[in-house]
């Protein structure tokens, strides 16, 4: 019997959500206790130069019983236990510890962790990191935090006074946004740099109104100004690279370059990619 695609999506659907309905919190206490997360590794790639200008560190969940989760599935389940923060230490610990590797091997780019509005709410945050970098022997330069324009904008005074402490030990923040009126300068919430999801590029293609394209390069040219960097994030194809070359983006990742990767095929992938390497299929696949 031939399934049809519909119902075969659905059922893929249907077993990621079972999954994520088996996780209890005793999972969690295991999978902390048995080292079960693990991090992988994106690269940014400067768009000038063709060189990694920083690496994602994104986490993954190798369950003892259920195999390979999704972080969609459990990182909505951590979110709904109250818990997103331990993971947030884990990525932080392990992502710094990453980054002096690669760092004793020449390359001097950040790692990128992803905090949530809920990491702020907690103290000791910054103080935390400054205890990892101080043991790894790094600069503060050497980590780079993303958070959504959404977020920030919604952080309640506490969380704003964390993450501006956080901020000022010269650690730096990459703002996630949608092609709206995220491209400005604070005194408030320094940014480093702002990044916009491929899927925006998609649609500027698909539809090239005034209104659109106007709306996209007046953000980029506003960020150039302030000496921000911007950043085109998952992008998948050659053609959305060039778009967003041709757009003015400073850097992208994606599966265009590569895909998330364990520590040692990024610190190879560093030491082997040539900088005028152009994205293609073969390269978003596999290493170099």
């Amino acid at each position: 019997m031939v399934v049809s695609q519909p119902l075969f999506g659905q059922s893929i659907g249907g077993i990621m959500a079972r999954k994520g309905s088996e996780l209890t919190n005793t999972d969690l206490d295991m999978a902390f206790a048995n080292d079960e997360f693990a991090l992988v590794f994106q690269p940014k790639i400067d768009l000038a130069t063709g060189k990694i200008c920083g690496a994602e560190a994104l986490s993954r969940w190798y369950h003892h019983n259920l195999g390979d989760l999704p972080p969609g599935v459990f990182i909505s389940y951590m979110i709904r236990q109250g818990r997103l923060v331990e993971l947030t230490r884990f990525t932080l610990t392990r992502g710094i510890e990453a980054a002096a590797a690669w760092h004793a091997e020449g390359h001097n780019f950040p790692v990128h962790i992803n905090l949530s509005a809920d990491d702020l709410h907690h103290g000791g945050l910054t103080q935390f990191l400054e205890m990892r970098l101080r043991h790894h022997r790094l600069p503060a330069q050497a980590v780079r935090v993303e958070l959504s324009e959404t977020e920030v904008s919604n952080m309640p005074r506490e969380a704003r006074n964390n993450l501006r402490e956080l901020l000022s030990t010269g650690i730096s923040l990459a703002l996630q946004g949608p092609a709206e009126e995220t491209y400005h300068d604070s005194d408030d919430i320094p940014v480093a740099e702002f990044q916009l999801r491929g899927t925006a590029l998609l649609g500027l293609a698909a539809a090239l109104s005034e209104g659109q394209s106007g709306r996209v390069l007046g953000m980029i040219r506003a960020a150039k100004r302030l000496g921000r960097e911007t950043t085109a994030i998952a992008l998948e194809t050659p053609l959305h690279v060039e778009m967003a070359r041709d757009l003015g983006f400073d850097s992208a990742t994606g599966y265009a370059f590569a895909r998330p990767m364990p520590l040692e095929d990024l610190i190879y992938w560093a030491d082997t990619r040539r900088a005028d390497a152009a994205p293609d299929t073969k390269e978003a696949i596999a290493l170099p």
